[in-house]
């Protein structure tokens, strides 16, 4: 547990976590911060550090390319100069494009550990700030999809991880699973032997519509809200519905209703 003491004003933010080690957090870059120790100096870019380095003085070019300066304290039982190259080590590791303003160098074996503990217990706290200390990795747009009319006379059958059916998807919320569908008998458990999320839906959905089933076969016809509702219904989930769904050609719903 790291217990800090903040102070926030209009263009400042102060944390302090002990007598020795405080940083700032300088928001307005009108004009440089009076510099008294020597200090790390990290200019961020957005929430990624754009250069890391260490002493007093402030670089005014790469201040006027930074949107947030941070200065953080170096304990005495610290090289400045080794915590500087201990962040932009890790910084580029995780694929941060942070330059070091310094004459980079190896960091001696018996320094290494407590310049490394410090610097993880820096990056918590400047993560909680919102600055990143790794590439946030660009989540793929979620594929999104459309009813027709002509998509609705088409059946799409299932054939899929001991289960079998044929859909109809007849409105936009509307998806009919076909009487004589055959529902996975065994429900798939989490590595610890628990039950999961996805388990749990598929049980009760099936006991919704208990009166419809019988020997894990649906006896009639079954009105469902979409492709993931009827993946849950008929094999627990675990995959990509949209590419389950097939025509009698093989062809996907994916294929025939995918917004490109």
């Amino acid at each position: 547990m790291i217990k800090l003491a903040v102070e926030i004003d209009q263009d400042n933010t102060k944390v302090q976590f002990d007598e020795q080690r405080k940083i700032m957090i300088y928001r307005d870059l009108k004009e440089a911060p009076t510099l008294k120790n020597d200090v790390i100096l990290v200019y961020f870019k957005g929430r990624e550090a754009l250069a890391v380095d260490y002493g007093q003085k402030i670089d005014k070019n790469t201040l006027k390319a930074a949107d947030n300066l941070v200065t953080i304290s170096v304990p005495w039982d610290i090289e400045a100069k080794d915590l500087a190259q201990q962040m932009l080590d890790v910084w580029q590791n995780n694929a941060l494009k942070t330059t070091g303003l310094f004459e980079m160098q190896k960091i001696a074996a018996n320094h290494f550990p407590v310049a490394a503990k410090y610097q993880k217990e820096l990056f918590e706290i400047l993560a909680t700030f919102g600055y990143e200390n790794e590439k946030v990795k660009k989540k793929p747009a979620k594929a999104q999809h459309r009813w027709n009319k002509k998509v609705s006379e088409i059946p799409f059958y299932i054939d899929y991880n001991d289960s079998t059916g044929e859909v109809v998807w007849q409105k936009r919320n509307e998806m009919v699973l076909k009487a004589g569908a055959k529902l996975k008998q065994e429900m798939p458990l989490n590595k610890d032997g628990s039950v999961g999320f996805s388990a749990r839906l598929t049980e009760k959905l099936r006991a919704d519509y208990a009166d419809k089933i019988s020997d894990f076969t649906t006896t009639e016809d079954i009105i469902l809200k979409s492709v993931n509702e009827v993946g849950i219904f008929l094999y627990y989930a675990g995959t990509n519905g949209w590419l389950v769904l097939k025509d009698k050609d093989g062809k996907t719903i994916d294929e025939y209703t995918v917004v490109k």
